[in-house]
């Protein structure tokens, strides 16, 4: 019975560990464009750009009426319209970043550490970023931890 339970146990990791690709500079190269912001963790809530939809989880559901979440959706409407416009540019190291009326650069390096792909950026204003990266489904993702997981598609 142990046996199969770790059996079970490796089979699970390997099939997660299959689903997130390994980056490599190649990858990250391109125009990156956000499509959701994944606060649920934090918050309890995810954006869906694409859609233009704010999805929120079943525990904020639990403890506010629907009126009040309609109202919190429509409320976020110019939020998710300033994201949209938010893009990344990564040619060779360089990394620029467009937030409206804003943008910064940078030079970033790939890094691995406890398991995980990180992502160190130091800006012009030697500022750094030190963020978990990975991608899925030909998605970027970039945890920012308290201030969610960017989800980023090539466009």
């Amino acid at each position: 019975m142990k046996k199969l339970i770790y059996l079970c146990l490796a089979l699970c990791m390997t099939t997660a560990i299959s689903f997130a690709q390994k980056l490599t500079d190649k990858n990250l190269q391109g125009t990156w464009n956000v499509v959701a912001v994944d606060l649920l963790e934090t918050e309890g809530i995810y954006l869906d750009l694409i859609k233009e939809d704010v999805v929120f989880s079943e525990e904020v559901k639990s403890q506010a009426p629907a009126e009040t979440l309609e109202q919190a959706k429509a409320s976020m409407a110019p939020t998710i319209t300033m994201l949209k416009e938010m893009k990344m540019i990564i040619t060779g190291n360089n990394v620029q970043q467009f937030i409206p009326g804003e943008e910064v650069n940078g030079v970033y390096t790939l890094v691995n550490e406890n398991n995980k792909q990180m992502l160190k950026i130091t800006y012009s204003d030697d500022t750094e970023d030190f963020v978990e990266v990975y991608m899925k489904e030909d998605k970027l993702y970039i945890d920012l931890e308290q201030d969610g997981l960017f989800i980023y598609k090539k466009g």
